[in-house]
Order: structure tokens, then sequence, then C-alpha cells
């Protein structure tokens, strides 16, 4: 292999950047869901939603105004909302509906790239515009399904599902407008477990030479557990499963400042990494936490070695 490997430095989604038209509502009644009022009563183990979180009462209070952010003595973060766990690093934390799905993003500032991850569903439209409610300038739909191997498997096997989609090379418009939606036929089940939007970096700056080179590899996680009882029984507790990817990219000696300031710059964000974007290689993608060590040759070539964790 020859290509780069690249991360994507991903934006900060905020609260305050989802846009009209996005179909999960905060909070989300239908989930559960129970919007913070300021200067109520609330006891223990209360939940309520603020600013796309959903907190925990510590203690029992009443008629404080201190939004539950700034409040810790009382209030404990638990988890993202419905409509922000699109945005938590997690595949596993999923939006999710009927029949379609829909999240708009706005006042993101400079991006290049999208990706999807853990999407359900029959297919993914992502739409970029420049403005929200303007000009569209790259739009595209994909199948969450694989494409058949062959006749037989088109005639007689169930084509396995997909759950990623993504868009690369957009325009650099700051105030554009993103538009993902997931479909399926007949009022099926849709979810959306994670977006990525940013901007792709070349771990070497430049893809004339070097690259990824061949031994990478990838080793499927699952994070399923067994509790055995003395008789050989277990009960099984079914958890998510990940990626984890493993490779080194030859750089030139005056770069590796630069792959190294790139690691630094994404050390404690789960990020999309790609090994290669060769056909056939896709299995060298995921989305994780990325660490490297570099090392140098000789005077002029120097060694990224690059673990990624994978995220469930």
């Amino acid at each position: 292999m020859t290509a780069t490997a690249r991360v994507m430095v991903p934006v900060q989604i905020a609260p305050s950047m989802i846009g009209a038209g996005t179909t999960i509502p905060e909070p989300y009644t239908a989930g559960g869901e129970v919007a913070w009022v300021s200067g109520g009563t609330y006891t223990a183990g209360d939940e309520r939603t603020s600013d796309g979180s959903i907190w925990l009462c510590r203690q029992a209070h009443n008629a404080r105004t201190a939004n539950p952010a700034a409040d810790p003595v009382y209030w404990l973060r638990s988890r993202a909302t419905a409509r922000m766990s699109m945005f938590d690093d997690y595949t596993s934390t999923k939006a999710r509906g009927t029949g379609s799905l829909t999240v708009v993003v706005v006042n993101s500032g400079f991006f290049n790239a999208i990706r999807v991850y853990g999407a359900e569903g029959d297919s993914c439209t992502i739409t970029v515009r420049e403005t929200p409610g303007g000009v569209i300038t790259k739009q595209q739909t994909f199948d969450l399904f694989a494409q058949a191997a062959g006749l037989y498997e088109l005639l007689f096997t169930a084509l396995p599902k997909v759950d990623q989609a993504g868009l690369d090379d957009l325009p650099i418009l700051p105030g554009a407008e993103v538009t993902i939606t997931v479909t399926a036929a007949a009022s099926g089940a849709v979810a959306i477990g994670d977006i990525k939007i940013g901007d792709w970096r070349n771990l070497t700056g430049d893809g004339d030479w070097g690259g990824t080179e061949y031994g990478a590899r990838s080793e499927r996680k699952t994070y399923t557990y067994r509790e055995y009882a003395k008789d050989g029984s277990y009960t099984q507790v079914k958890r998510p499963g990940s990626r984890d990817v493993s490779c080194s990219v030859k750089l030139p000696a005056e770069q590796a400042m630069y792959a190294d300031s790139v690691l630094g710059e994404i050390a404690d964000v789960a990020v999309p990494f790609e090994a290669s974007n060769l056909p056939h290689y896709g299995y060298l993608n995921t989305l994780g936490f990325v660490t490297g060590s570099i090392g140098p040759d000789n005077y002029g070539i120097a060694t990224l070695s690059l673990n990624i964790k994978g995220n469930i």
C-alpha cells in the first residue's frame, strides 16, 4: 500500500449548532426525557435535560436557579441527550426513530469531510449547502447494504448491512449547513450512532511517497462478556464490538514534527482513521483513539507506528 494514512480532526458540535429540521427534539419526551426547570423541586435520582446533557440529581433541593452544569453539588452529568447522542463519540448510543431520521448542523466552521457511523435503515443521504437553506454544493445518497459479491449472492442470500457513510473533498464553506437523513421503507427502524464533521489530516503531509506499509492489521474486538457459574454454565451479557487497527507509516524526516503535532491535537478525542483510502482496504479504517510513536530510520526517513483503539 502506498496511500497515506490520515485522521480527521473533528469539530466539537454544541447544542446551539443543531438546526431547524432536526427530527429528534430536546427533551425527547417519547424516550422519557424531562427538561430541567429553574427553581423546580427535585429529589435524589431525578434526571433532567439541559444544554444537550442528561443530569442526575445528587441530593434533594428546590428553588435553585443555577443551571445543572454550574451546580455540581446538586447535579452530576450522566450522559448525552437523545439528540446529542449522535455527537458523543460512541456509535452504540444511538438516536432512533421510525421511517426517517434527520439531523441538521449549522455554524460548524471549516471542514472538508463528513462521516456517519452506526447508521440503521435502508439509505443515508448527506447534503451540504453553502448556507442554511441555500444552494446545495454536494449531495449523495448511500445504500445501507453491501453490493452482492455475485449472482448467487444477489439471488439467494440476504445482503449484509452497511452502517457507515461519508463525503470527502468538500469545499471550505464557513457558513455551511449539513443535513443527514436516514430512511427505511414501511416505517422501519432507523438510527444514527455517531456523526463526525471535520478536517482530514494526512499523517505524512504528502501523499507522493511513503505512506502506510504492508503489514497493517485490524482486529475485531467484542465487549460481550460472560459470567460463569461453578457448574460451567454462564450468563452472557451482549455488548457492542469495535475494530482496532495497527500500522506503520513511512514519512520524510522533516515531516515527523508535523505528524507529532497532529497526534497531540487528537490525543483525547475519538477520531475517524484511515490507513488507506485505496479500494479493498476498508477493514483498516475505524473510529477510535489514536496513539503513536515516531523514530528515525536514517537521516532522511522516519517511521510512525500507530495503534488505534476502536470505539464502541
